[in-house]
This record gives structure tokens, C-alpha cells and sequence, in this order.
């Protein structure tokens, strides 16, 4: 790969890892305005989650320590499926009703952060990374494209397994 090109791939790591790290904090801690840890498992709560709050801490966890990770360049194939698979299910659950629009509450921000996170994942480990340090770069890229696909099946097998519950209405009498 072209230097110049490895170096836009790591600006565009570096950037959307620290934005969804945002996210992350935002949930977690309540960070820049965020809703924290009760508010955000509140909402999942609302949506209709099955274990609100394991799925909160989780999707908290992925977006502020995953970006983290993603953003310096380490496991980046699997942080990438793990970030792209919670763009996914964000879309599905939050955002799809809205139209693409998000000035309307749609999907396209988290729509563009997810073909960034999978395009990542999918390039396979850049000379320009912690991964690289580690030895874990080189003609590789068969493997981590694997890896990010087996890592995307799980974790969509998993988001499956934690589908919405269902609403017990009863009859009006």
C-alpha cells in the first residue's frame, strides 16, 4: 500500500476510533452531555432490550475502550467487526424508523461509521499501528479479514440471541 494511503487509513482510524470513544464516555460516565450508565440502560430498557443493562455496560464498553483501541491501531480487525456490528444494531434498533437523515433522528451518521469501521477491518493490519509494533502487520490480510468476519458473525449471533423482548399486552376488557 501506497504510504500517503496508510496515512489517510490511520487519520480515518484515529478520528472515527476517538468519536465513537466519545460515544462510549457519553454512556458511560456522562461525559460531553451524555446520559451515564442509568439513563442509557433506562433507554435500552425502553426500546425494549432484553437485559438492559448488561447490554448497556456492553455497548459502553465497546464504544469507549474499543474506540480507544481501534484508534491506536490494536486488534484493530476485531475491534473494527465489534464497532461495526454496534453501528448495526444502533441502526436497527434506534435509527432505521427515522429515514437516512440525521437531522431527523436517521441513520446516516451511524451508517457511515460502520463501512468505516467494516473497510478497517476488512484492510487488514496497518504498517502505521500498535498491531504493526506487535508484529501482528505483513501479508496477512487474508487472515484479519477472517478474523473480522468470524468476529462480526459473533457478535451478530450474539445481538440475536439478546433480541427484544416481547410485550406481554393483555386484551382490553
Amino acid at each position: 500500500m501506497e504510504y500517503t494511503a496508510q496515512w489517510a487509513l490511520v487519520v480515518i482510524r484515529v478520528v472515527a476510533g476517538l468519536v465513537v470513544a466519545g460515544h462510549g464516555a457519553q454512556k458511560l460516565f456522562g461525559a460531553f452531555e451524555g446520559p451515564g450508565l442509568e439513563k442509557w440502560t433506562g433507554n435500552l430498557e425502553h426500546m425494549g432490550f432484553a437485559m438492559p443493562r448488561v447490554v448497556g455496560v456492553g455497548q459502553a464498553f465497546v464504544e469507549l475502550f474499543g474506540g480507544l483501541l481501534f484508534a491506536i491501531g490494536l486488534y484493530t480487525p476485531v475491534l473494527a467487526a465489534l464497532l461495526t456490528m454496534n453501528m448495526i444494531v444502533a441502526i436497527w434498533k434506534v435509527h432505521v424508523k427515522n429515514g437516512p437523515w440525521v437531522t431527523k433522528g436517521g441513520y446516516e451518521y451511524a451508517l457511515v461509521l460502520a463501512v468505516v469501521f467494516a473497510a478497517i477491518g476488512l484492510a487488514g493490519v496497518l504498517p502505521i499501528s500498535v498491531d504493526a509494533v506487535f508484529g501482528l502487520a505483513g501479508d496477512t490480510t487474508a487472515l484479519y479479514a477472517g478474523t473480522f468476519i468470524l468476529a462480526a458473525v459473533a457478535v451478530g449471533f450474539a445481538t440475536l440471541l439478546g433480541r427484544p423482548r416481547e410485550e406481554h399486552r393483555t386484551a382490553p376488557r
